[in-house]
């Protein structure tokens, strides 16, 4: 029996075991009538055996035993001596939810992306472009994504679009900037929005050959890997292991379970860390 989410403004605890039917199969947005399983209307549900090989590509990338551990790339990825992003992408100074600002442009790029002069313009300086991303950020709850619901999605939907038009060249009938926006809107919700790319998509099986990536199946598809009972213990029993692996060095780890998780997936899919 699934628990209910927490109150509106909360967050859930990291080591919560209360979120929902933890590690249940996953039968698409009908498998309850609970919020957080459900999509908003017209968008295409996740097939389960796309989200199975999703699970089993996550669990593979979260392996301590592999032959490049999950607990060894990370404590790389986090040591701050070294030239990985870790969780300066989320905590690079001032964090400010509901504004867009250098800082976010900034953390943005150390997710190897380039956001250039006219992009920068459009998300900093005063400008409807703007207005429309800011009104867009202040209707997205900073909630996990694993008790989202449809109306977060939606609101998800409209940052989304909204990102992706700043950082689209106006002439561009088409914005496709969906690499950098989806790695800014993720500094802005680390916890509610997937930091995806192509590596990480193509492993895990949501960028088929020839075709182009869609954020309403990604993104159904990290719900329900944070909400996998296999996932989510492979997160948890990443923290001792990247304690010990670290030893001595400055080792600062994300806290939440999503964001380990991009970590992992990354640092798998790109050969690094």
């Amino acid at each position: 029996m699934a628990c209910p989410p927490p109150p509106a403004g909360q967050r859930i605890d990291a080591k919560c075991e209360c979120t929902r039917d933890l590690g249940a199969p996953w039968h698409g947005h009908h498998m309850s009538d609970e919020a957080w399983t459900q999509i908003p209307d017209g968008w295409r549900p996740a097939a389960p055996e796309l989200v199975e090989h999703a699970v089993a590509a996550a669990l593979q990338a979260l392996a301590p035993d592999s032959p490049r551990p999950a607990h060894q790339r990370l404590a790389n990825f986090y040591d701050r001596s070294r030239d990985f992003a870790g969780s300066t992408f989320v905590s690079l100074a001032p964090v400010a939810p509901d504004d867009v600002t250098a800082a976010d442009l900034h953390a943005t790029t150390l997710l190897s992306v380039e956001i250039g002069p006219g992009p920068t313009r459009r998300l900093l300086d005063s400008s409807p472009t703007r207005t429309r991303v800011l009104e867009a950020l202040a209707a997205v709850p900073d909630t996990d994504l694993l008790v989202a619901g449809p109306t977060d999605l939606a609101a998800m939907e409209v940052l989304y679009g909204a990102v992706k038009y700043a950082l689209s060249d106006p002439s561009t009938t088409i914005p496709n900037a969906w690499v950098t926006a989806s790695k800014l809107c993720a500094r802005k919700r680390p916890e509610l929005f997937p930091v995806r790319d192509n590596l990480v998509c193509t492993h895990l099986g949501l960028l088929p050959e020839g075709r182009r990536g869609d954020y309403q199946v990604d993104w159904q598809v990290f719900r329900a890997l944070i909400g996998d009972r296999r996932v989510i213990d492979a997160i948890d029993a990443l923290g001792p292991l990247i304690k010990t692996e670290a030893r001595d060095r400055r080792v600062q780890t994300d806290t939440g379970r999503l964001r380990l998780l991009d970590a992992a997936l990354w640092t798998w899919a790109s050969g690094k860390g």
